[in-house]
């Protein structure tokens, strides 16, 4: 790409992070004064009192820290976006199809919607119909990895004669070393 197209790409793309944290910043800003989502009817004025005087404790300390951080990066990289000359003026047709057509765009495209159909419907679907074994808890985890992983590999690996069992055993031995080294290793709950 060349140097404009990617200052143009910095400029929309940082307003899409400032939006996003500014977002977040609301939702900490939420979860900073109501931390256990409580009905706000339900929530007594000496909760409050409390949560703005000890706001060193808050759980909401983190993300908010994160959105403000975030924002500044975004605004840094709107104004170096501005200084470089980019501008909002490629929001024409014939540009937007140029930009749809573009090969990286569709591999993020459908990097996207595969690791949204990993999150939201592969994880929901193997840890409620594949959670047999009682004692191994991350095995749904461990057959949600592995559909994802081979999926990826076959959507964007090499056509060739061997790829389709290096792809297997690749997506059999890394979401098993993760579903061990975080499962039973560090003892973290997997999804």
């Amino acid at each position: 790409m060349q140097k404009s197209s990617l200052r143009r790409a910095d400029l929309l793309f940082s307003v899409f992070i400032m939006i996003g944290s500014l977002l977040y910043f609301i939702e900490s800003i939420k979860l900073f004064i109501n931390p256990f989502r409580r009905k706000w009817e339900n929530v007594p004025a000496e909760s409050i009192k409390d949560t703005i005087a000890f706001w060193y404790k808050s759980p909401a300390l983190l993300p908010l820290l994160v959105s403000l951080l975030l924002f500044v990066c975004a605004l840094t990289l709107f104004h170096v976006a501005r200084k470089a000359g980019a501008r909002i003026d490629f929001l024409k047709k014939e540009q937007i199809v140029a930009f749809l057509r573009n090969v990286e765009f569709r591999t993020f495209i459908i990097t996207a919607l595969l690791l949204c159909m990993y999150a939201f419907a592969l994880i929901p679907l193997c840890r409620s119909y594949l959670n047999i074994l009682r004692g191994f808890r991350g095995f749904p985890f461990f057959v949600a990895t592995l559909i994802y992983l081979f999926i990826m590999m076959m959507a964007f690996g090499y056509k060739k004669k061997g790829h389709l069992f290096k792809s297997i055993l690749v997506s059999v031995l890394a979401s098993g070393f993760v579903t061990y080294a975080f499962g039973t290793l560090a003892k973290i709950p997997l999804p």
